[in-house]
């Protein structure tokens, strides 16, 4: 049996046919693979750097739209000063002519007193300064006195009076009769306070020369008041040291 499989001829499906060199693997998808990751990586550093320009973009957005909004508002709010502004300036502007309107009123009026009073008293109607008030006023401080002169003058509408009033105390110390001049009185030394007005003028501006400033164990009687202009004496008057009110 054995001679007879030997003696069996060799078929083509009997013999089996190995290729000298067998083909490689299918590697290709691994090597897409490898060389895909630095494509990957670079699209989602893109995607990345895209997202945070457009989170940039819509910040610088938003801000821009904000500084527009605080723009508006200051342009909004710089036109309505420039309203009040002038509606003030409207109000001074009213306010000067309302003061000017009640001087011219006042001085009128003192013409008028003028005229009466001259029909008792002949130098009534003299052209000239007048005193006309002074006051005092005592203050929290004792020896301490808060103090106003109120000048006008009678005459011609149109002129101006330019002058300088002297004020000096008088009163006793030590049983003696004794004279302080202003610059002894006040904190500044003032001498004499300047005297520029048309109608009428109110002296001294608040301030340091605005207060007496009495000595210790002066009683004052007399205020000695005297308006000079360039040495040459206008007026020279002496009132009672009465005190008008109580300063705040």
């Amino acid at each position: 049996m054995d001679s007879e499989k030997v003696d069996q001829p060799l078929t083509e499906q009997s013999i089996e046919r190995r290729p000298a060199n067998p083909p490689p693997r299918r590697r290709l998808p691994v090597w897409l693979l490898l060389a895909g990751l630095p494509l990957c990586g670079w699209l989602g550093w893109t995607a990345a750097m895209h997202s945070a320009q457009m989170q940039d973009y819509q910040r610088l957005r938003e801000e821009r739209a904000g500084m527009q909004a605080e723009l508006e508002d200051t342009r909004l709010r710089h036109q309505q000063l420039e309203v009040d502004l002038l509606v003030a300036r409207q109000s001074v502007t009213d306010g000067q002519q309302v003061i000017t309107d009640l001087e011219q009123q006042l001085f009128r009026l003192q013409q008028d007193l003028a005229q009466y009073q001259g029909a008792l008293a002949p130098n009534a109607m003299a052209p000239g300064v007048r005193i006309q008030a002074f006051e005092l006023q005592r203050t929290d401080v004792p020896g301490v006195f808060r103090y106003k002169v109120m000048v006008s003058r009678v005459g011609n509408e149109s002129d101006t009076v330019q002058a300088t009033l002297g004020i000096e105390v008088q009163g006793r110390q030590d049983d003696q009769q004794v004279r302080i001049p202003l610059a002894e009185l006040t904190a500044d030394r003032t001498e004499t306070l300047a005297l520029n007005f048309r109608y009428f003028q109110v002296v001294p501006a608040n301030g340091g020369e605005a207060e007496l400033m009495l000595p210790v164990g002066f009683v004052p009687e007399r205020v000695h008041l005297k308006v000079e202009h360039d040495g040459k004496l206008l007026l020279e008057q002496t009132v009672e040291w009465t005190e008008t009110g109580v300063g705040s």
